[in-house]
């Protein structure tokens, strides 16, 4: 063995050496002073260490199952190249499981049921204009009648829940708060709210791409949805004085889901209710021109169903001065 070779031996026996000379010091003075052992080991040993150890491994084993939900979520809506996960998180944070998931994204409770709601009130408002424009476009005989009761029978939280279903949401939920098992209704809207908190998520990944989010909406739920349920209700023929009344059912849905888009990105900081309520007020002011659903539906129309475009001219042209307005009035309080 050369030189170099017994030096090296000889430090790991060393090491070797130390080591066991520490474990039994250790094992010495565990024999002495008993549990009060760990106060000469451990920094702040008198503190609840113990405790905060414990609450730490909760915390690695809340961040390994969100992790598995948002990867299990991606592989269900087939995006497995989604970026901003933090969406899917938010989707998945239901209010029922709060109490139990308070530190989820490490922010209060409260916040997190109020980005869940507001990510669920746009994916909602976002589905109607995608599920109008759909029929608008895809039956052009159905008359406003027909397309309200389609768009009834899709919006209903038992049809929602199903689209649920299909993306394994139900296995991300069990019961309510306080350990309370939810009924079938109770249930059902959980279920929808979810989607739509998901669906809101897909629509900010593709970056407020009204169509690339409405392709996904078709093409995996709204397309079969829509053939399973055409058949159930009574399809007049739509005659040509009908024609403004279908354009006005689209306008409406296309104001609706432009002016919910344009308050969440402008008020990040505002609830679910509080952009319903502004939305409320927007939509029946008397910035618009009589019949201006019909007008709107018109414009959509021209310039080629493409909500981006239309969203811009109706943010430039009405809603932004109209909301500049509303926050002067109300002290910038959207109460």
């Amino acid at each position: 063995m050369t030189a170099q070779g017994t030096t090296t031996v000889e430090k790991s026996l060393q090491k070797v050496l130390e080591k066991l000379e520490s474990a039994r010091k250790m094992q010495g003075d565990w024999m002495k002073n008993g549990i009060n052992f760990v106060d000469l080991y451990v920094d702040n040993a008198g503190s609840d260490w113990l405790e905060e150890w414990g609450k730490a491994e909760e915390d690695l084993e809340v961040d390994k199952n969100r992790s598995v939900s948002v990867e299990s979520v991606k592989v269900a809506i087939d995006f497995p190249d989604f970026q901003n996960t933090q969406l899917l998180e938010i989707a998945l944070n239901h209010r029922s499981h709060t109490d139990d998931f308070s530190d989820r994204l490490s922010e209060s409770p409260t916040w997190q049921d109020i980005k869940y709601q507001r990510q669920a009130l746009l994916g909602a408002t976002i589905f109607g204009a995608v599920l109008t424009d759909y029929l608008y476009r895809k039956y052009p005989n159905l008359d406003r009648n027909a397309i309200s009761a389609l768009k009834s029978r899709l919006a209903d939280h038992k049809q929602i829940s199903e689209f649920a279903l299909d993306l394994n949401l139900n296995q991300l939920k069990s019961c309510g708060k306080n350990g309370k098992k939810m009924d079938k209704k109770e249930d059902n809207k959980f279920l929808s709210e979810t989607f739509y908190a998901v669906f809101g998520a897909i629509y900010l990944e593709c970056d407020r791409d009204f169509d690339r989010a409405g392709t996904w909406l078709i093409e995996r739920f709204i397309d079969q949805a829509v053939s399973d349920n055409i058949c159930l209700i009574e399809l007049p023929k739509n005659s040509p004085k009908g024609a403004a009344k279908r354009r006005a059912i689209l306008g409406g849905d296309v104001l609706e889901a432009i002016a919910i888009d344009y308050l969440y990105n402008s008020f990040p900081e505002r609830s679910a209710t509080q952009l319903t309520h502004w939305k409320n007020i927007l939509v029946t002011k008397d910035i618009f021109p009589k019949e201006f659903k019909a007008k709107l539906g018109s414009q959509y129309l021209e310039l080629g169903s493409n909500f981006s475009r239309t969203r811009d001219w109706l943010v430039d042209n009405f809603i932004k001065t109209a909301v500049d307005e509303l926050v002067e009035e109300t002290g910038n309080q959207l109460n």
